[in-house]
């Protein structure tokens, strides 16, 4: 299991984007965790591909906002 974690989350929307995107790159959502806070949620996943993953997942826009 892998994580990540996002800054600018200020809200489930925000967190929803997220989650949108790494999922169209390949992810499988495990959990995720808001900390309102904070501003900020970690999200728990699984690829099968790691590097299709993450050569995918850094041409979104979600991926200015990872931690």
């Amino acid at each position: 299991m892998e994580s990540l974690s996002f800054y600018e989350c200020e809200h489930n929307g925000d967190m929803q984007n997220y989650i949108s995107d790494m999922v169209s790159c390949g992810a499988k959502i495990i959990n995720s965790v808001l900390d309102s806070d904070d501003e900020t949620c970690t999200i728990y996943y699984s690829v099968e591909d790691k590097e299709d993953f993450i050569r995918k997942f850094i041409e979104t826009d979600s991926y200015e906002f990872v931690d």
